[in-house]
């Protein structure tokens, strides 16, 4: 029944869009030797179009290969991820869905997809779990608990986090960039601007177009109202290099906000220093403030980039999913019998206490945020970029706790 409601609803899609309903193979090669019918989650993943963040796919097949050849696998078994690559568009969202749901995979993992939210009907309808790192859409992450597990919070971990560190420095204004696109909107009028206003904070966003960004003008902007504060709230890596250099070069010493973004700092060497990041894990440039076994995990994330070609693409996104892939598989290695998707949703249900890779300890059951019972966590990490490029984290516990009731209820 599943694969026959699939087909029919991808014809509906294709006739919506000319993006096909396939989906892309994981890593070549990357079964490890074992044996045994491949435990299959599919991956969805902006790696197309102009909002692309291709990282978020290489993460995930880099988690791949580790877990088969590194871990053994999930009892022996080897994973394989079915990679569907969206491009900012709904209908590509659905298509994959329908992909998702054609192959029968045992879960769906969102690489932090912004449209994820259009694949949420056919998910749920047959009842495949999503998990993720994080939420990017408010839909999926809002859904009813077992339906979706989102390790490291909701989409409102994001808003809250960064107003809250603002806060914490004693900032009031902040002028930040952030991709022309309806869900930015969103983002910044449902929970931005009211978290900002909660906690005595002006912010003045500037949306911009996700290619030809004239790097110039948009800092120009910023720097017109003489903010405490500047930078951004999202853009690709590429937007946020060229927006921070920018802001450097036309004398900008203050706070320079750069939101989850990391490769700037490897690109811009002293120019970086000052800059608060704030990723959802420990990345690659935290090493050496980190804990020792965070510095190993690091260290293996960074081998398995290497061994997919990929070293040169170590950024939170790929971390995300690598490290939200690698927490997936181990916890569904405790299944005994059956690998489906009822079996997956009853696995993550029962995580209490975990320790994540290279992140915070989570428990699944519907109670680390109010109104959001996807949500195994309500903490939060921030960075402040140092001299020598390494991240050093602001409070020196790491992981603090956020205090969710400041986003409004309407969210």
């Amino acid at each position: 029944m599943k694969r026959s409601l699939a087909a029919v609803a991808c014809a509906a899609a294709v006739a919506l869009t000319a993006a096909g309903c396939g989906s892309e193979p994981g890593s070549a090669d990357s079964s490890g030797g074992l044996s045994g019918d491949p435990v299959l989650i599919g991956v969805q993943a902006p790696m197309d179009g102009a909002a692309a963040y291709p990282q978020s796919g290489y993460g995930a097949q880099a988690a791949e290969k580790y877990v088969n050849e590194k871990l053994g696998g999930i009892n022996g078994r080897p994973l394989k991820i079915q990679l569907c690559a969206g491009d900012n568009s709904p209908e590509t969202a659905i298509n994959c869905a329908n992909e998702f749901v054609s192959s029968n995979v045992a879960a769906v993992f969102d690489a932090y997809d912004a449209t994820m939210g259009a694949a949420v009907p056919i998910l749920t309808s047959a009842k495949i779990p999503i998990i993720g790192q994080l939420g990017g859409q408010g839909i999926a992450d809002a859904l009813p608990a077992g339906q979706a597990f989102y390790l490291s919070g909701p989409l409102e971990t994001s808003a809250l986090g960064s107003m809250t560190i603002l806060n914490q420095l004693g900032k009031k204004t902040a002028a930040l960039a952030v991709t022309e696109t309806p869900s930015s909107h969103g983002y910044v009028d449902r929970l931005i601007q009211p978290i900002a206003k909660e906690l005595g904070i002006t912010v003045s966003p500037m949306y911009t177009p996700t290619s030809n960004m004239n790097f110039n003008v948009m800092a120009a902007t910023e720097l017109s109202g003489n903010p405490d504060v500047a930078g951004l709230i999202a853009l690709p890596e590429d937007g946020c290099t060229g927006l921070i250099k920018a802001l450097r070069t036309q004398g900008f010493t203050g706070t320079v906000f750069a939101g989850s973004c990391s490769q700037f700092v490897t690109d811009l060497g002293g120019q970086a220093a000052g800059a608060v990041v704030q990723p959802r894990l420990w990345v690659p440039a935290s090493k050496k403030n980190a804990p020792a076994e965070v510095q190993t995990q690091l260290d293996d994330f960074a081998a398995a980039m290497d061994a997919i070609d990929r070293g040169d693409e170590q950024s939170a996104r790929s971390l995300y999913s690598f490290g939200g892939m690698v927490d997936l598989a181990k916890i569904i290695s405790g299944i005994r019998g059956e690998i489906n998707p009822d079996t997956v949703t009853t696995a993550m249900t029962q995580v209490k206490d975990y320790q994540t890779f290279a992140g915070p300890t989570v428990t699944c059951d519907g109670k680390q945020w109010p109104g959001r019972p996807s949500s195994c966590s309500h903490k939060g990490i921030f960075f402040e970029v140092q001299q020598d490029g390494s991240l050093k984290p602001v409070d020196p516990n790491g992981f603090i706790d956020l205090d969710p009731s400041k986003v409004p209820a309407a969210a």
